[in-house]
């Protein structure tokens, strides 16, 4: 055993005695208990190195064989090395509380910590989402309250005002408390939070409603911001001014436009928005199979084209496109076998109703009912089922006192009807319900009627948007109230210019169509002198004209009835009107039957103020009604706003208890546990001085140290 004895002063390890060396499998010989010696190069049990402390473990291994001077150097200078970089490494660690420093320190933690810090850094931002959200929702709680509370104070006002006998001093106040309705709903509408409006769509920084005269004109827009606080769907910030005072509202969606197919009709857009999905199909003349890919077909023009070019069994096929449906045969026009069927996976032909599994059918094979839906590139010369439509007339639009002629005579497609209109000067935004192929218009100007008409042509009833058309309900006039009729007795009598009367029992009568039937089948017009019918062609009504005579065609409405008021053809507060020339004939043109409201809060504010100055007392009460669903309209977007406060105090509850939990794992990751840090560094320390002991002794060796 090789023994260096000028150690055993400087080095603090445990004494062995020979009992120690036989336990763990070392040397049978004795050892002096009184005498420690280095022979830690020689021992490889592990039990016994477990017992070693620490400070003993720095130094290991320290070479015990005849080793040049150099070598022993090199290896001492790296024991002082290391223990000095151990010792740097605990310093760090009680600077920064941290364990983990780098990734070197320890792989695995130091990865779960990255993701921890992810997803604390999520948290964070998940809460600083929630804490922005919450100033809009209490925001738009208070206009929302505010717009409540004028509601009810009008609603008030609106029982009062139906009162029949008040003197015009309370009737002006009743109707200045409406005033102050109004002016609340209208600063409420635009309170703002964050330079953004809170209800007039969010990132629109300017007033979403304006005063123009007496009226109101909505400039918003219906933007909804969301942002995410939780996990999950992200949530909406803000309610819109359509939700909850009923701007923007749609006055008229009109009929169902029906298009054809054409060249350009894109798959996505056929059997009524379903889509036709392009794919593999298989064509077969009776023989071998042809494989046809059109999986990149976009319109069904590219597989007409396609499969028109094709050669099945040496016969060339003929594919043609017909209003609403795609015919394959074969070009020479004789019969044959012609299988069509959809590879695996594919359903194109399917789809497009033309699958003829094993040619059981013989051509041509004709798929129906592709039905393609309206879009704003749809073709004019498509609608009507390909008949196309004339809009070289242009429709009018009367709102209020004003009148809009929109020229449509250059226009292509859907979208540039919509542009017209929009452009027109009209406070009105036209859009297009593709799902339907339905022309939609919302108003956006508040106390005024509209009216869509014609403008001397069919082009309003062609888009399908005329307000009012022979099929209008008799119910639906008056706003709703429909028609005062006599009991078993003539409701309106039109004296013709020759003296002819023509008296109209409109009992049992439930739409235009059956008054103006009434008047053609009447008994005594039906000669020469006989009173013609028809709506108006410039704007909407009901238009009579009759050749010229002594006296003028006289619509009078007679007893309780207010038939001839309701049907636009005697002014408000009259009993008879009286026709004009016009040219060769005498006219009596009658108004709009139909206006439309342009709805919402405001609206309905505006007219109940000037109902009670006029003391219109059917007006004010119709309009108590429309008050009940304008404060159900703002209570329910209230209602929403409450919900959502709620839901997110709870998430951001749930958030923060989650940034908790997980900070404590990251903790348990990566901090330092002081006591062990600080009981290390001692023990680092003592096998520093050790080593460096080890280094001054080792550089004052001789030779003589060794014999």
């Amino acid at each position: 055993m090789v023994v260096c004895s000028h150690f055993r002063e400087s080095l603090p390890f445990e004494t062995f005695t020979d009992a120690d060396y036989s336990d763990h499998g070392g040397f049978s010989g004795a050892a002096p208990a009184t005498d420690p010696i280095i022979t830690l190069s020689v021992f490889s049990s592990e039990s016994f190195r477990r017992r070693l402390p620490s400070s003993v473990m720095s130094l290991l291994p320290v070479s015990a064989n005849r080793t040049s001077s150099a070598l022993t150097t090199q290896r001492l200078l790296y024991q002082l090395s290391s223990d000095q970089l151990a010792i740097q490494k605990q310093y760090d660690q009680l600077s920064s509380g941290r364990r983990v420093l780098r990734l070197s320190d320890d792989p695995a933690a130091a990865n779960r910590a990255l993701g921890l810090n992810r997803s604390i850094d999520r948290g964070e931002q998940l809460v600083r989402n929630a804490n922005s959200v919450s100033g809009f929702y209490d925001s738009s709680d208070d206009a929302l309250s505010r717009i409540d509370n004028a509601l009810i104070q009008a609603r008030g006002a609106a029982v009062e005002g139906v009162e029949t006998v008040i003197s015009d001093d309370v009737r002006t106040a009743i109707a200045t408390t409406v005033r102050e309705a109004i002016q609340s709903v209208f600063a409420a509408g635009n309170a703002m939070f964050r330079d953004q409006q809170l209800l007039g769509g969010i990132l629109n920084s300017d007033a979403a409603f304006q005063y123009d005269g007496n009226e109101i004109v909505y400039g918003g827009n219906s933007a909804v911001g969301r942002t995410e606080v939780g996990l999950g769907t992200p949530s909406s910030i803000n309610v819109t001014a359509a939700e909850s005072l009923g701007a923007y509202s749609m006055i008229l969606e009109g009929d169902p436009l029906n298009a054809s197919l054409d060249h350009a009709t894109r798959l996505v857009d056929m059997r009524g928005g379903k889509g036709v999905t392009p794919g593999v199909i298989r064509i077969s003349g009776g023989a071998e199979y042809t494989t046809v890919d059109l999986r990149t077909a976009g319109t069904i023009g590219d597989v007409a084209d396609v499969l028109s070019s094709l050669e099945i069994s040496g016969r060339k096929l003929d594919v043609t496109l017909l209003d609403d449906s795609i015919r394959v045969a074969y070009a020479d026009g004789l019969a044959g076998t012609l299988a069509i069927e959809d590879s695996a996976g594919s359903t194109l032909a399917h789809d497009l109703s033309i699958e003829n599994p094993g040619g059981f059918s013989a051509p041509p094979i004709i798929g129906d009912k592709l039905m393609p839906r309206v879009t704003t590139s749809t073709k004019i010369e498509d609608l009507d089922y390909g008949a196309g439509v004339d809009l070289s007339s242009g429709i009018t639009i009367q709102q209020g006192q004003q009148t809009f002629n929109i020229d449509l005579s250059d226009v292509e497609t859907m979208g540039d009807v919509l542009i017209a209109i929009n452009r027109s000067g009209a406070d009105v935004h036209a859009s297009l319900n593709e799902a339907e192929g339905r022309v939609q218009l919302r108003s956006l100007r508040s106390g005024v009627d509209y009216s869509i008409g014609e403008n001397g042509g069919s082009a309003a009833r062609s888009l399908g948007i005329r307000s009012a058309t022979e099929t209008t309900r008799l119910s639906e006039l008056g706003r709703g109230r429909g028609l005062v009729l006599n009991n078993d007795s003539v409701d309106l009598t039109i004296t013709r210019p020759d003296g002819t009367e023509l008296g109209l029992d409109l009992e049992g009568a439930e739409t235009i169509e059956d008054v103006l039937t009434l008047i053609r089948n009447h008994p005594q017009n039906q000669d020469t002198s006989r009173v013609l019918v028809s709506l108006n062609q410039m704007g909407n009504g009901i238009e009579l004209q009759a050749p010229p005579g002594a006296a003028p065609i006289r619509v009078s409405q007679n007893q309780f009835s207010n038939a001839g008021t309701r049907l636009g053809l005697i002014a408000e507060g009259e009993s008879e009107a009286f026709g004009v020339m016009d040219g060769s004939v005498n006219k009596v043109a009658g108004v709009d039957y139909l206006p439309l409201e342009a709805g919402g809060a405001l609206d309905t504010l505006m007219r109940l103020e000037a109902a009670i100055l006029s003391g219109n007392e059917g007006e004010i009460g119709r309009l108590q009604s429309r008050l009940d669903e304008d404060l159900d309209r703002a209570s329910g977007a209230r209602s929403r706003v409450g919900i959502w406060s709620r839901n997110l105090l709870d998430m951001k509850a749930a958030t923060e208890t989650e940034i908790v939990q997980m900070k404590s794992q990251l903790s348990n990751e990566v901090d330092a546990d002081l006591a062990t840090v600080i009981s290390d560094l001692s023990q680092r320390q003592i096998a520093m001085e050790a080593s460096m002991r080890i280094i001054g002794q080792t550089s004052q060796m001789t030779l003589l140290n060794f014999l």
